[in-house]
């Protein structure tokens, strides 16, 4: 019986256009916001994107060179604080009686699932592999929960298993750790695993535990290639798995 073949794919410029999908979540999350307390759409909308920006980089300072700080504990406490930022630039008064990491969880969600910025493509392709037996877990730095609504609104969810998400293993995407614990955790061997990812240094890290690696060039600012293996259109991937994958 032939091994089952396991293949790992980051989210960010590697299934959606991320750009996309920000300019679509902003706009759909600022609507959302809107409708349920009040105030000013384009207020709600211009307040976002800093808070946005202010949360990346304060995951760099607490995660870069440190995979194992603590992200489960780190994720509600930076939820609540996104959301109050977002409230104080929107001005409008947060809700009282209600945790904001409830609130920002909850309006994320369903501002995710209503955006579509899937890679052409894309959906195709998981879709093959799905029937394939091929088994895909998503490998990205944005925790699991954002991801599962991220991926119903894209039209790709049902196509993948496990959403890694730091949150599933305790672990940020800043080191070779975060591929290991994935691999443990699906029981893999780490030969048998493959990393499709847009990011270099991610492909790196996943070399080093152990994985086969795919760079992910799929956009027209994608970065030059940097390994053997490039995908460069979603309707090559199901050949280039099945080859990997007999290796």
């Amino acid at each position: 019986m032939a091994e089952e073949t396991f293949l790992f794919v980051d989210f960010d410029n590697t299934m959606v256009d991320t750009e996309r999908l920000r300019s679509l979540y902003t706009a759909e999350l600022a609507r959302i916001l809107a409708s349920d307390y009040g105030g000013d759409e384009n207020r709600w909308a211009a307040a976002i994107p800093p808070a946005l920006d202010a949360c990346m980089a304060r995951y760099v300072a607490t995660f870069e060179g440190r995979p194992l700080a603590g992200y489960c504990a780190w994720l509600p406490e930076e939820m609540a604080r996104i959301a109050a930022e977002v409230f104080t630039g929107a001005g409008v008064a947060a809700p009282a009686g209600v945790p904001l990491s409830e609130v920002a969880q909850r309006a994320q969600f369903d501002a995710l699932a209503a955006c579509n910025a899937a890679i052409e493509g894309a959906e195709d392709a998981l879709r093959t592999l799905f029937d394939r037996g091929v088994r895909t877990q998503v490998a990205s730095a944005q925790d699991s929960e954002y991801l599962l609504a991220a991926l119903i609104g894209s039209g790709l969810e049902s196509y993948t298993e496990s959403k890694f998400g730091p949150d599933l293993i305790d672990c940020a995407k800043e080191g070779p750790e975060f591929y290991q614990r994935m691999f443990d955790q699906v029981g893999v061997e780490p030969s048998r695993a493959i990393v499709l990812d847009d990011l270099p240094t991610c492909l790196r890290w996943a070399e080093e535990a152990g994985a086969k690696v795919v760079q992910a060039c799929l956009l027209p600012a994608s970065r030059e290639p940097a390994f053997p293996h490039v995908l460069r259109r979603f309707s090559y991937l199901p050949e280039l798995v099945e080859k990997l994958g007999a290796q």
